[in-house]
This record gives C-alpha cells, structure tokens and sequence, in this order.
C-alpha cells in the first residue's frame, strides 16, 4: 500500500510540472528535460510513469479539477445551511473566476490544447465533458427563478443558461491571463445573474 501511494503522488508532481510550464510557456515548449527539471526527478522516471506529455497534461488538468471541485464544496459548506442549485451554480462560477493560483493555472494550460480537442475524445471529454451538466444546472436554477416570480417569465431558461456560462468562460480567460481582476470579473457575472435571477436573492457565496 505505501508503494502505490508514493507512485500517485510522483505521478501527481509530475503531471503538475507540466501544468505549471503549459501554462507559463504554452505546451509545445515543454519538453521531456524541461519536465523533469520542474518536477526535480529523473528524465526516466518521468518517462516510466507517462508514456506522452499528452497523458501527463491531461492527469494534471483531472486532478487540479478535482481539487477545484473541493474548493466548491467547501464553499457551499461556509454557508449557514444547506445550499440550494442557485447557490451551488454561483459558487462554480465564483471558483472559476477566482483568483485561486492553481484555477488560473489550469484554465491557461486548458487552453493549449483546444485544438487537439477536436481530433482527440479524450481530451475533448477532460476539457469539456461537465459542459452539458453545468448548463443542464443553469437551466434548472432559471426555471426555479421562474417559478419563484424572480425571474421575467418570458426568458428562455435553456438560452440563458447557454449565456451564462458562456460569460463565465469568457471572464474565465481573462482572468486567467490578466486581462482582468478577479473582482472585476466576479462582479460583471453576480450582476448578470442578479438580473436574470432576481436581485438580492442569493448575494452571494
């Protein structure tokens, strides 16, 4: 048990190396060296545990959103009770734009492979795979609204979640590459979501 412990934390180093060079140098400028200075191993152990970068960025960006999605519950578990779907969408959304490092690290690193994304359902799946659930959850918290009289009951709930998500990766971005504040782009989203929503109905998490 000890052994396979110490494998997934190395295999952990390393796939975090090459989000952190990705992110800094955009993907093709990583190499098999550059990798195993970042990680302070071997060039052959990081070859024994990895066979490509490919499979090294891709374990990375799954284990940076699992920990993102520990930030998101333990967002939801400040709250003085039991979050409802609004609640839990805002403190996606709020995860996303924050200016947690490591969020904007893998968002930067993300975005070196959209291309291969295309060609590649593996990549595809770990880039965009909670894309439909997300805005499958964008949809239920405007009915909700919809169905609470705080939200105008001509939107289209469906449409809506598509913008606000939308939004959301775009000031995603941003963010991640310094274009914008952290604050500034949290705050654009909650006034989006205020007026979609109803004003004041979850201020925030």
């Amino acid at each position: 048990m000890p052994r396979k412990v110490d494998v997934e934390a190395q295999r952990a180093e390393i796939a975090a190396a090459v989000l952190r060079l990705a992110a800094r140098s955009g993907l093709e400028a990583v190499s098999l060296r550059e990798v195993a200075a970042e990680a302070g191993v071997s060039m052959g152990r990081v070859q024994h545990y990895f066979r490509t970068k490919e499979e090294m960025l891709l374990h990375g960006v799954r284990l940076a959103m699992r920990r993102m999605d520990t930030r998101i519950a333990e967002r939801l578990r400040r709250l003085p009770e039991e979050g409802d779907e609004e609640q839990v969408l805002r403190a996606a959304i709020d995860e996303v734009l924050g200016d947690h490092p490591e969020t904007r690290q893998v968002i930067r690193a993300s975005v070196a492979y959209y291309a291969r994304a295309q060609e590649n359902t593996e990549v595809f799946e770990v880039l965009f795979g909670d894309d439909a659930l997300l805005r499958e959850l964008a949809c239920r918290v405007v009915r909700t609204a919809q169905a609470q009289g705080r939200a105008p009951a001509g939107l289209d709930p469906w449409q809506e979640a598509h913008i606000i998500w939308a939004l959301a990766d775009s000031l995603s971005l941003k963010v991640a590459f310094g274009q914008t504040s952290s604050e500034q782009a949290m705050a654009t989203m909650r006034y989006h979501l205020d007026r979609v929503l109803g004003c004041g109905a979850h201020p925030g998490v």
